[in-house]
């Protein structure tokens, strides 16, 4: 247990270390900076090569040492090459120059602050944080792998399965445990709504209503809908999850909160306070949607790629194609939450090419389309028939 528990934790050193540096290595204060140093760059590399330019530079000097004072002279915020081109490379070229020059000045200039008092607390700061994010994630994991069945049971609807559902399940869970070699097996629950799936989690399998209805008649398709679930939980992917998630878990919190906010659902009548929100917490939701989000999104594309492979290893390739071909394509996601990296997976035809070359047979792209739910208009619409008008007819005797 111990083991598998390591192996699932070390399963993505890349996320590791992304959740490291993006909370607590002070990834916003380096983008927020990064941002005020590209503009200021940009503005004084404009006019840097103009008459304007001297004005300009004591100008805006003022008005950051007003608002915002920043740690560096103003002229330091361009290259000297600025002063001698035009005004739109100017400009480029001072944006990117400010944006490097306070961005680095965010990531180390506390390192630099300790190292000036005395050189080994940047040392000492470092191993502290290290510790701290380590030990949180340690915490994370395990209390919400102890919490898990409250979890899901109280607030996600799932429930114990009766036992007619068991007597179905049970043979299924059973053959797809042989042929993955597993001695053990996750906890199964049963979901009453949502779409025919199942889902591991780190302690449970939640099988959904639809997916028995869908398999009945069926027990070798039940058996390749588990066990292509069952090869998520035993590589430890949901564990990965949580630990990654509990590493960053200062700056998830706040991107999760800022998240819900700005969602168009909470945020129609209050545009001054959304808009103050964003201004407070932009710096957290790019680092997040830009940074953190994507590498946790490549990951669980690969992972889903390696499970899709081991499925047809093991005979279920024929039947998870024939499920990407009848499923519907994934819609975009309205909010951008932290569960979204773990919902991206590859496109289906992707998915399908990679079990064609693992022997699955090529199956008919017509008769998938063709099965593939109402007739689609030129935008992607469902085309709906319209009631045809009948010529009314004008009596030979009307005047």
């Amino acid at each position: 247990m111990g083991r598998w528990v390591w192996s699932a934790i070390t399963a993505h050193p890349v996320g590791t270390a992304a959740a490291l540096v993006c909370a607590w290595g002070g990834l916003p204060m380096a983008v927020l900076l990064g941002a005020v140093g590209a503009v200021t760059g940009g503005i004084l590399g404009a006019f840097s090569a103009t008459p304007l330019g001297e004005g300009v530079t004591s100008r805006v000097w003022v008005l950051f040492d007003l608002v915002i004072p920043l740690p560096v002279p103003v002229d330091q915020l361009i290259p000297d090459i600025a002063w001698q081109v035009g005004m739109m490379l100017g400009m480029l070229i001072g944006a990117a120059y400010g944006a490097i020059t306070l961005g680095w000045l965010g990531l180390s200039g506390p390192y630099q602050l300790l190292y000036e008092s005395d050189p080994t607390w940047p040392v000492s700061m470092m191993l502290g944080n290290l510790a701290a994010a380590l030990v949180l994630g340690v915490v994370f994991t395990l209390v919400m792998t102890a919490v898990e069945r409250s979890r899901l049971t109280r607030l996600g609807g799932a429930r114990v399965p009766s036992a007619r559902e068991a007597d179905m399940l049970a043979p299924a869970v059973a053959d797809a445990a042989r042929l993955l070699g597993v001695a053990s097996v996750p906890h199964l629950l049963i979901a009453d709504d949502g779409p025919a799936e199942a889902v591991a989690h780190t302690r449970h399998l939640v099988v959904s209503r639809a997916l028995l209805a869908e398999c009945v008649g069926d027990p070798e398709r039940l058996t390749a809908r588990v066990g292509r679930e069952l090869i998520h939980w035993r590589e430890g992917h949901p564990v990965t999850q949580l630990w990654v998630r509990g590493v960053a878990l200062p700056l998830t919190l706040v991107y999760e909160v800022a998240s819900r906010l700005l969602a168009p659902s909470t945020n129609t009548r209050a545009r001054p306070a959304t808009l103050l929100v964003y201004l407070l917490l932009w710096p957290f939701i790019v680092t997040v949607q830009k940074i953190m989000v994507p590498i946790q999104a490549g990951w669980w594309r690969r992972a889903t790629m390696r499970a899709d492979a081991t499925a047809a290893a093991c005979g279920w390739g024929g039947v998870l194609a024939d499920v990407l071909a009848a499923g519907p394509a994934p819609e975009a996601p309205g909010v951008v939450t932290w569960r979204t990296a773990f919902d991206t997976t590859p496109p289906a035809e992707t998915r399908i090419d990679a079990l064609e070359r693992a022997g699955v047979p090529r199956r008919n792209l017509a008769d998938d389309l063709a099965a593939d739910g109402p007739r689609k208009g030129r935008q992607g619409l469902p085309m709906t028939d319209l009631p045809q008008l009948r010529r009314q007819e004008v009596p030979t005797d009307a005047d």
